[in-house]
C-alpha cells in the first residue's frame, strides 16, 4: 500500500462527483438497509482487505505497510471529530476502550446513562461493582445532569432506534456542573457531523458500521486532560513510541501522545479502514448526512411517520414482517423488539421504495 495519503478512492469527471458515482463503488446483492448492524464494504476496501490476506497466504504480506494506513486513519478520524491526530488512539473494539475510562474513575463515582444504552458503553461501568450507575430515559438525560453527577456515558445515536442526542447541549450541561462526558459515536460517525464533540472528555467509536471498515477497528479520543487520567492497562508493543524498535524488555517506553493507548492492530482491517475514511472524507459528511436522512425520511413518510433527525429508524412490526423482508431480499434487523432500518451511501430511492412495497403489503395483509 505504501503511503496511504496517495491512494485515490473516488475518481470523478470534470464536473465533480455525484452520489451515483459513489454508489457505483458498492456492489450489494440485496436491498441493504442495515448499516446500523454492519456497513457494506466499498469495493476498494474489500479488495484491499482481501489482497492483504492473499499476500499473507503467500508469505508476501508486509506489516510495515499498515503503519501508514493507521496514521492516515488517525488523521482522518480526528478530522471528523475536530481533534488532532495526536489525540486519537486505535483499538479493536469499543468496550475495551470504554473499559479504560471505567477503570480510571474512583470508587463511588456517579455515572449517568440512558435506559436501554448499548451494553458496550454501559457494562464496563456496571462491572466495576463500586460505582453508582443511574439510568434515566434518554429524553430526560440532559435534564438529569445535576450537581453530584460525575460522569455521563451515552451514545450520540442510540443503537436500538436511532434516537439522536445533541452532543453540544449535553457537553455544555455536564461541564457546567463539573461532570465529565463519555460519548460513543459508533452509530453516528460517518453520517452525522460531529464537530461539536471536539471537547468531549472521551469519545469512542467502532469502525465497522458507518465508517465502512471490517470488524477490528475502533478509535478513542478526548481532551488532553481527560486522556491524562487514563492508564494504558492493555499496553503492548504497539503502544510504544517506536513500536518496531521497542518490542522487547524494559524500561517502559510508551508513546507520549494518545498512541500509548493503542493495542496491536488487526492489520487487514486497518488497511481497509484508511481507504474507507478517504472515501467518506472525499464525499463529505454534510453531503452524506443530507443523503442518509433524506432516505430515512422517505421511509418514514411511506410508513405514515413524521420526519426525523436520524439515518436510523425503528418501527413496531411483528417478527413475521422482518422475515418477509428478508425473503424479499430486503435486509434489516430487529433490535429491542422493533424492526430497525438504516440508510447509507450505497442506498437510493429505489431501495427505500422496495422496502416500503414489502412493508405496506404486509400491513394490508394484516388488515
Amino acid at each position: 500500500m505504501g503511503d496511504a495519503k496517495n491512494i485515490q478512492v473516488l475518481s470523478c469527471g470534470p464536473s465533480g462527483c455525484t452520489l451515483d458515482d459513489v454508489r457505483s463503488l458498492f456492489a450489494p446483492a440485496t436491498t441493504y438497509l442495515n448499516t446500523a448492524t454492519y456497513g457494506l464494504a466499498p469495493r476498494v476496501v474489500a479488495e484491499r482487505t482481501i489482497a492483504a490476506e492473499q499476500a499473507r497466504l503467500e508469505g508476501r504480506f508486509d506489516p510495515y505497510e499498515v503503519d501508514a494506513a493507521i496514521a492516515r486513519s488517525r488523521e482522518l478520524f480526528g478530522r471528523l471529530v475536530g481533534v488532532p491526530a495526536g489525540r486519537v488512539a486505535v483499538g479493536g473494539q469499543v468496550s475495551q476502550l470504554v473499559g479504560l475510562v471505567a477503570t480510571a474513575v474512583p470508587p463511588r463515582t456517579t455515572v449517568l446513562a440512558p435506559e436501554g444504552e448499548f451494553t458496550s458503553v454501559l457494562w464496563p461501568f456496571l462491572a466495576r461493582g463500586d460505582l453508582d450507575v443511574r439510568l434515566v430515559p434518554l429524553d430526560r438525560l440532559i435534564d438529569s445532569v445535576e450537581p453530584g453527577v460525575d460522569l455521563v456515558a451515552t451514545s450520540v445515536v442510540q443503537s436500538a432506534d436511532g434516537a439522536v442526542t445533541d452532543p453540544r447541549r449535553l457537553l455544555d450541561a455536564a461541564h457546567s456542573v463539573g461532570a465529565r462526558v463519555l460519548l460513543d459515536a459508533t452509530q453516528a460517525a460517518g453520517w452525522l457531523p460531529l464537530e461539536g464533540c471536539h471537547d468531549a472528555d472521551w469519545l469512542v467509536c467502532g469502525g465497522y458500521k458507518w465508517l465502512l471498515a471490517s470488524r477490528g477497528t475502533a478509535f478513542l479520543t478526548g481532551t488532553e486532560e481527560a486522556l491524562g487520567l487514563l492508564r494504558p492497562t492493555a499496553a503492548g508493543w504497539f503502544a510504544g513510541d517506536s513500536p518496531w524498535e521497542s518490542c522487547y524488555g524494559g524500561p517502559l517506553r510508551l508513546a507520549p501522545d494518545a498512541r500509548r493507548f493503542d493495542v496491536s492492530p488487526a492489520w487487514a482491517a486497518w488497511l481497509g479502514q484508511a481507504l474507507a475514511l478517504e472515501l467518506l472524507t472525499d464525499v463529505g459528511i454534510d453531503v452524506i448526512h443530507a443523503h442518509d436522512v433524506r432516505l430515512a425520511d422517505r421511509l418514514r413518510a411511506g410508513l405514515g411517520l413524521p420526519p426525523g433527525p436520524s439515518a436510523i429508524l425503528a418501527v413496531d412490526q411483528p417478527l413475521s414482517v422482518a422475515e418477509r423482508l428478508q425473503a424479499a431480499g430486503v435486509i434489516a434487523s430487529v433490535r429491542a423488539g422493533r424492526l430497525r432500518l438504516s440508510c447509507h451511501l450505497h442506498n437510493d430511492d429505489a431501495d427505500v421504495d422496495r422496502a416500503l412495497e414489502v412493508l405496506t403489503s404486509a400491513a394490508s395483509r394484516a388488515a
